[in-house]
């Protein structure tokens, strides 16, 4: 997989004639998971081990071993790992690949509509026996790959479909996916630039928008005004160089985009609860 600089996740073992991506992950250190990102794919997955949070839209949601979490189609989120330990599987899912060539009731009253988000799903799904049956069924399918595997996970992707409409969420408050594409190139240029200096002005001009607007648009959609994102990205970056690398404190602040360690220090402790002083050693990944 690899994500492009506006953010969107291409997942290129996906095949066009049939778009399901099935894995397995194991992960050994908190932290995010991934950078911010988003698919067009709906996605599912089911955690097996340990917690975290999922970072969508605007909102956060705790996670745990037994629930399953949806990612509906075009969010802007990325998983952050809190234990020492989590496992998780999921799927991906193109949903045209649920379209039919006629305009049944089916199409119509529910494939149309989740392709344009009129219906969308809980983050988080608690005590559903049913629907974590349906999904672990279709892990052990996919692994196997019998003959014919592909129209049974295709079919119980149907059933998989019917058991989430248990857990929609109202569409009254429709986010607007023309803004999520303004916002898009700001992100990949933060994404891009966060260790140069970056202006609200600057921001702004890019999305065409006032800086009070751009504000308002970015804070609803990543959870956070464009300055607390840019010094959250700063101090992510900082924290790995700090694990990694044996750098002075002022060096990592230059090499992250801040030009005062003073600044950095407190910047660091706000976010990460600790003095970039303090940080250990042996987390350094392997």
């Amino acid at each position: 997989m690899i994500i492009a600089g506006n953010g969107q996740m291409i997942h290129q073992n996906i095949k066009s004639d049939f778009p399901i991506n099935i894995a397995h992950k194991e992960y050994h250190e908190p932290g995010p998971i991934l950078k911010k990102h988003w698919h067009e794919e709906l996605m599912v997955f089911y955690v097996e081990k340990g917690n975290a949070l999922i970072h969508c839209n605007s909102e956060v949601t705790p996670i745990r071993a037994g629930d399953v979490a949806v990612i509906n189609c075009n969010d802007l989120h990325y998983i952050e790992n809190c234990c020492d330990h989590f496992i998780e599987s999921w799927i991906l899912l193109d949903v045209n690949f649920l379209r039919s060539h006629k305009d049944d009731i089916c199409q119509t009253k529910y494939i149309t509509p989740l392709l344009l988000n009129r219906i969308r799903f809980k983050s988080k799904i608690e005590n559903d026996s049913e629907l974590i049956s349906q999904i672990q069924e279709v892990l052990r399918v996919y692994e196997q790959k019998r003959p014919g595997y592909e129209l049974w996970i295709k079919a119980a992707f149907y059933r998989i479909l019917v058991l989430l409409m248990n857990h929609t969420i109202p569409v009254t408050d429709e986010i607007n996916y023309r803004q999520h594409h303004q916002l898009r190139p700001v992100l990949q240029y933060i994404d891009e630039h966060f260790d140069q200096k970056i202006t609200l002005q600057s921001l702004a001009a890019m999305a065409n928008l006032s800086p009070h607007h751009l504000c308002r648009l970015f804070k609803s959609i990543t959870g956070m005004p464009p300055v607390a994102y840019v010094n959250h990205l700063r101090v992510n970056t900082a924290m790995v160089l700090l694990q990694e690398q044996h750098l002075p404190i002022s060096e990592v602040a230059l090499a992250v985009g801040f030009n005062d360690s003073n600044y950095f220090s407190r910047m660091f402790k706000k976010y990460k609860s600790i003095s970039p002083t303090n940080v250990p050693k042996e987390l350094t990944k392997q």
